[in-house]
């Protein structure tokens, strides 16, 4: 029953907001009340959560629901609480309540801010669904409504042409990887003869399971959450949507959406264990995008893309695990930085917004020395950036470690894939303490005028405080997820040298000047493009599809349409023909007319009536 009002605490907020959205103070208001009732709850609920059956993550087999059976097909429509459940749900809530209460700040003059608080709402509750979910339809009905939320968010600003480009685009792409996620999900809810996720699973993992069949499907799924964690070839979208309002970037980037990939796969490990050809395609997949991405995140011009490019490689980071995975701690380690990731960018995202509000505008170039302006946006800025490039012994340095501990026990058994996702992560880890650098003295360093203070509001600053001393101190809680595995001394040593190589990385391309050279030259000018995706998507998408409605519509105008065209003319030339003889004939002539049609109608059916004798 705790589960069923974890989920009706955000879904009545979103319901009673959004019925009182033209009285925009009151709805915020009640918005951030109604967000720590979430929270307030989830704190309870993990006090009194007990682990999953043998030490499983998701306790399946303690679901309450409706139970019911449709078309054979048994539809038990469960929730389900554990305490890693719990503490999930736990830090959605935390994000959440941050955003909401910073969104009362940062959208004060919005006429649609009512709106858009009604909307994070329901986007907790999407999530919040997600996590809580044995039962496969429901984990798809949260799926979906977060992505129709996050078409919401990042159109938020919808009066003007690049959010509601973003918007279709994120819409668009997420839509068309989920249709793998639902054939996925088809298949396997079909011969296991069940919704629930504890049926499929042991129907999947059974000797009577068909390898292939398995495979095909979880490929399908894995397409889905490729798609919604924006990893190669989806990435574009998440670029698109720093269109948005800052809080909507730092809600998707996250506790939701690109997160709940990791969530899904954690759900159904024992299935993805045994499909070998799921888990390659994940291991290109992330290995690509953690590297490529980090890589990119030295050259963007735009800090706010820079957080972008950022959360796509530590998305893969997130996933890795789970791509490699072998039978030990590959869950816990996955959601363990699952958690580290939301309270670090949640805090660099909510920071880089109020920089952005003191200087008008997220570029680099014009952010030097901002955080000198306030010390709270000074300590949030160092504190999430810190957290980022994972310096040991602070919750994103941990949580990495226990990334890097999964991925690495037994690669040499697991094959090519495991192989190739182990050193893309150790070089990520470098290339990643590297940016993380960048933006740090970028933002600390430069040329301000230190007489003229910037203000912030009492409760943005006890925000950043408060997810600043998470992302420092937030190791503390990682032991509240089970089997998150643990760091030999020798990898925390080997993880410690790789971050400081990237350190110093970092501070070599700062001092020689490259670092500027490299971002206001040719490669930061097509970084800060996107790579120059959205007129690739032209060329290879949107023409063709163009050319192809301009020839079928020709097909249609030209060739098609001329049949009924040539009907009608010739109905409409009898037509007047029969008028205009008309208007010319005697009465005697219309009589005789007449009479002729009876007497051939009374032969016709004199002729029908003696067939039928």
């Amino acid at each position: 029953m705790t589960a069923w009002v974890l989920l009706a605490l955000p879904a009545v907020t979103a319901v009673v907001v959004l019925a009182l959205a033209r009285h925009a103070t009151l709805a915020a208001v009640l918005a951030v009340l109604g967000s720590l009732a979430s929270l307030g709850a989830g704190a309870i609920a993990l006090g009194g959560a007990r682990p999953g059956p043998e030490g499983t993550p998701f306790a399946d087999a303690r679901g309450t629901g409706p139970d019911l059976v449709l078309g054979g097909i048994d539809l038990p429509l469960s929730l389900a609480l554990s305490s890693t459940s719990a503490f999930l749900v736990l830090v959605v809530s935390a994000v959440v309540a941050a955003v909401q209460t910073y969104s009362a700040w940062y959208l004060a003059d919005d006429d649609r801010r009512g709106v858009f608080h009604a909307t994070i709402a329901l986007f907790a509750g999407a999530m919040t669904l997600v996590i809580l979910s044995t039962d496969l339809v429901l984990t798809i009905v949260g799926w979906e409504v977060m992505g129709w939320c996050s078409y919401l968010l990042i159109g938020h600003w919808s009066r003007r042409p690049g959010p509601r480009r973003a918007a279709h685009t994120a819409f668009l792409v997420t839509r068309i990887a989920d249709i793998g996620l639902l054939l996925g999900s088809a298949v396997l809810v079909a011969s296991a003869g069940s919704t629930a996720r504890a049926a499929v699973i042991e129907h999947w993992t059974s000797a009577d399971a068909d390898a292939a069949l398995r495979s095909t499907a979880l490929v399908l799924v894995v397409i889905g959450v490729l798609g919604k964690s924006a990893q190669l070839p989806f990435h574009d979208w998440l670029l698109d949507a720093m269109e948005g309002p800052t809080p909507a970037s730092a809600l998707i980037h996250a506790a939701t959406m690109v997160a709940a990939g990791t969530v899904v796969l954690a759900q159904l490990l024992p299935v993805l264990l045994r499909a070998d050809a799921a888990r390659t395609v994940l291991a290109v997949s992330v290995a690509v995008t953690m590297l490529l991405a980090a890589l990119l995140a030295l050259l963007e011009p735009d800090l706010k893309r820079l957080l972008a490019w950022s959360t796509i490689s530590q998305v893969g980071v997130m996933l890795a695990p789970l791509a490699a995975a072998g039978a030990g701690p590959a869950a816990g380690s996955a959601l363990g930085h699952l958690y580290g990731h939301a309270v670090f960018k949640a805090l660099l995202f909510l920071t880089i917004g109020w920089l952005a509000a003191t200087r008008g505008s997220t570029l680099a170039a014009a952010l030097g020395g901002s955080a000198r302006t306030h010390p709270v946006g000074l300590f949030a800025w160092g504190a999430g950036l810190v957290s980022l490039a994972g310096i040991p012994l602070v919750l994103g340095g941990l949580t990495k470690e226990h990334v890097v501990a999964a991925v690495g026990d037994g690669a040499p058994e697991r094959g090519g894939a495991t192989g190739l996702v182990l050193v893309s992560l150790l070089t990520t880890v470098v290339v990643t303490a590297a940016y993380a650098t960048r933006a740090l003295l970028t933002v600390v360093l430069g040329e301000e005028d230190l007489r003229a203070r910037a203000v912030m509001p009492t409760a943005v600053a006890g925000i950043l405080v408060v997810l600043g001393a998470g992302s420092i101190l937030g190791g503390l809680a990682l032991g509240r997820l089970p089997d998150a595995g643990s760091v030999p001394l020798s990898l925390f040593a080997v993880v410690l040298l790789l971050v400081l190589v990237g350190v110093a990385i970092g501070l070599g391309l700062h001092h020689t000047g490259w670092q500027a050279s490299l971002v206001r030259g040719r490669a930061g000018r097509i970084v800060g493009e996107g790579l120059h995706v959205g007129a690739l998507q032209r060329l290879l998408v949107v023409r063709p599809v163009l050319a192809l409605a301009r020839i079928v519509a020709f097909v249609d105008r030209a060739v098609l349409d001329t049949y009924v065209r040539s009907a009608a003319w010739g109905v409409l030339g009898l037509a007047g023909a029969g008028t205009r003889g008309h208007a010319r004939a005697r009465p005697t002539t219309g009589l005789a007319l007449v009479g002729g049609g009876v007497l051939l109608l009374a032969g016709v059916t004199a002729l029908a009536l003696w067939g039928i004798a």
